[in-house]
């Protein structure tokens, strides 16, 4: 897709992956509409992005509300006449014990990154059947391939992004409508930081290089541009997951190596 006076919502736009992404498309000459609960962050971005071709709106929006979303949608579509990509990045992560910690907040990882991103994709689809065009883009991980000890349950938000994605592209392709998944690995980013947290993640391996969430944005504005299914990031991401495929055993291996251990844990 040509991204020139296209129309670009992406949400979790305050910051890290979000704000690359936002900044890339703009210079891309993208309208984009910024997308996050932090108001203020979101004008900051706005302003940061006036130098560029594409024109930007701020519009604070939780995922988790769908009449928030379908909001926030329909403003887009007023405002630029027209609702041609979703990037679906909003996230929040969780550090705990997978069958011993709290529910509330396994319930409260869903409602972000599973029932958000279905949100948005429901808010913006009746938009993109009028057209006859449209891209999707989910922010998955690969976590949503690979999980991880504990990263139980985000890694199952993102297997079941996976899912969404795989089911929406088929239910989809008929009206137009493209679905893409992009699968990150580490990234240097707030989401570590602001993560919820039971116990203290296991500190990074050296062998575990933490890639610039431009990277990642990168990734995705070219699969905006080339409309592949799927996109992995770094080989390395790509591999990983791979092996997981061909070994089960030396995957279980390397996490047991490299995140346990780190935390003291033989089990």
């Amino acid at each position: 897709m040509k991204l020139r006076d296209r129309t670009a919502i992406v949400t979790g736009a305050s910051t890290g992956i979000g704000w690359e992404t936002a900044r890339l498309l703009a210079r891309a000459g993208a309208n984009v509409v910024l997308a996050s609960r932090n108001a203020e962050a979101l004008d900051q971005v706005a302003q940061e992005l006036q130098p560029y071709r594409g024109r930007s709106l701020a519009v604070p929006t939780d995922v988790t509300d769908g009449q928030a979303v379908e909001a926030m949608v329909s403003r887009a579509a007023e405002e630029f006449g027209s609702v041609d990509i979703l990037v679906n990045n909003a996230g929040l992560g969780l550090y705990a014990y997978l069958a011993e910690g709290s529910m509330e907040n396994v319930r409260r990882l869903f409602e972000v990154n599973v029932f958000g991103a279905l949100n948005c994709i429901r808010a913006v689809t009746p938009y993109m059947k009028q057209q006859r065009r449209g891209q999707i883009i989910n922010v998955s991980s690969v976590a949503g391939k690979i999980a991880a000890p504990y990263e139980g349950a985000y890694a199952a938000t993102k297997f079941a992004l996976t899912a969404i994605s795989d089911a929406v592209r088929l239910e989809l392709l008929d009206h137009g409508i493209k679905v893409i998944t992009v699968y990150p690995g580490p990234i240097e980013t707030p989401f570590r930081a602001n993560a919820l947290k039971e116990i203290e993640p296991p500190s990074a391996s050296r062998i575990v290089r933490r890639i610039p969430p431009v990277r990642v944005a990168e990734a995705i504005v070219k699969a905006a541009r080339d409309e592949r299914p799927e996109v992995y990031v770094t080989w390395f991401d790509r591999v990983a997951v791979t092996l997981k495929g061909i070994s089960p055993r030396f995957i279980d291996w390397g996490m047991r190596r490299f995140y346990m251990r780190r935390r003291g844990e033989r089990g």
